[in-house]
């Protein structure tokens, strides 16, 4: 009789998971270099070093490790010519270390392009809560996405960065990127959404990259016990100043068949500032009480504006309490750092 029922509970466990789609199912592991080439993917034909899953689009966790050749391009899920997805969420890259080369080509080796990092990336797809994680001594030449779609939505993904990364001199993170020419696809505009959510997480100190684009949050989780005053976290070195409210400048498509007031409406909407929200956290509790420790959030030598300063923070910790206030100048966001040990 209990066999009976144990079999009876297991056949509608399955029938459970085909009802939803299989999902228990869902989701691959692949690590570079120990699982050799991944899938080419997106129609990519060329990128005969590309490296990604395309056989699921979510639950997958990418690794690549230090060891194997430069790669092109690491996608947790992506589509491929013949492989298409309505969704494709849940999927995570970790970058450990290794080589990822840049869009024109790696001083050692003039064959290798790309070196770009994709969460996830379909045509006309929802693309959400994907995560990248760069740290170590990875070296990414390329661009970083937490998510792209060509005509689709990048929403809720993450990009967080720690350890020691090395990034090339046009790398930009986003947070989701999609086609920067808008057209229409069913009668709305698309692209649809490619910054709602969307995280930059940096743990780490003295990140370089050129910008950072389409992040709706912007958090940075400060090891207080390791920093020093005036230390930099996030620098950015876009010659051409730095606007972290601004998202990537999109225009309408030639092909769009619409009114130069609906164009207008369009970028109007399109192009409008992000409400980014700012936030402090500390990485671990202080080992000491901590006074005015003044840390430099964002550095870009080419000009930083923000439209306001973030709000001052208090939080109540276990065995801790900090405040964080903001100041800026033409150049630089810092965080004034308070702490104090309770018991």
């Amino acid at each position: 009789m209990k066999m009976e029922k144990a079999l009876k509970k297991g056949l509608l466990l399955a029938a459970s998971a085909i009802l939803m789609g299989m999902t228990l199912f869902a989701g691959e592991t692949k690590t570079y270099p120990k699982d050799g080439k991944g899938d080419q993917i997106l129609g990519y034909k060329n990128l005969s070093n590309s490296y990604g899953i395309s056989t699921s689009f979510e639950g997958n966790t990418v690794y690549v490790n230090r060891g194997g050749a430069p790669l092109e391009r690491v996608f947790g899920a992506g589509e491929t010519e013949t492989e298409k997805a309505e969704v494709m969420k849940n999927n995570k890259v970790i970058i450990n270390g290794g080589v990822l080369a840049t869009n024109g080509v790696w001083e050692k080796d003039k064959s290798i392009r790309g070196g770009s990092v994709y969460g996830a990336a379909g045509q006309a797809t929802l693309v959400s809560d994907n995560e990248v994680i760069i740290r170590g001594n990875s070296n990414v030449q390329g661009n970083v996405y937490g998510g792209y779609s060509h005509r689709g939505s990048v929403i809720n993904n993450k990009v967080i960065i720690e350890g020691t990364p090395k990034f090339g001199a046009e790398t930009v993170l986003f947070g989701g990127r999609g086609s920067r020419n808008v057209n229409l696809k069913d009668g709305k505009v698309a692209p649809f959404d490619v910054v709602t959510g969307n995280t930059l997480e940096v743990k780490t100190k003295n990140v370089v990259v050129k910008d950072v684009k389409n992040f709706e949050k912007l958090v940075f989780n400060v090891a207080v016990n390791q920093v020093k005053s005036n230390d930099k976290l996030l620098v950015l070195t876009n010659t051409e100043g730095v606007e972290l409210q601004k998202p990537e400048i999109v225009k309408v498509s030639g092909k769009a068949q619409i009114s130069e007031e609906e164009k207008e409406q369009i970028l109007k909407e399109k192009n409008k500032d992000i409400n980014v929200n700012i936030d402090v956290i500390l990485q671990g509790k202080p080992s000491k009480n901590i006074k005015n420790l003044k840390v430099v959030l964002v550095n870009a030598e080419g000009g930083l504006k923000l439209d306001k300063l973030p709000e001052d923070i208090s939080r109540t910790e276990k065995g801790y309490k900090y405040e964080v206030k903001f100041q800026q100048d033409s150049k630089n966001l810092y965080a004034i750092i308070n702490a104090q040990l309770v018991k």
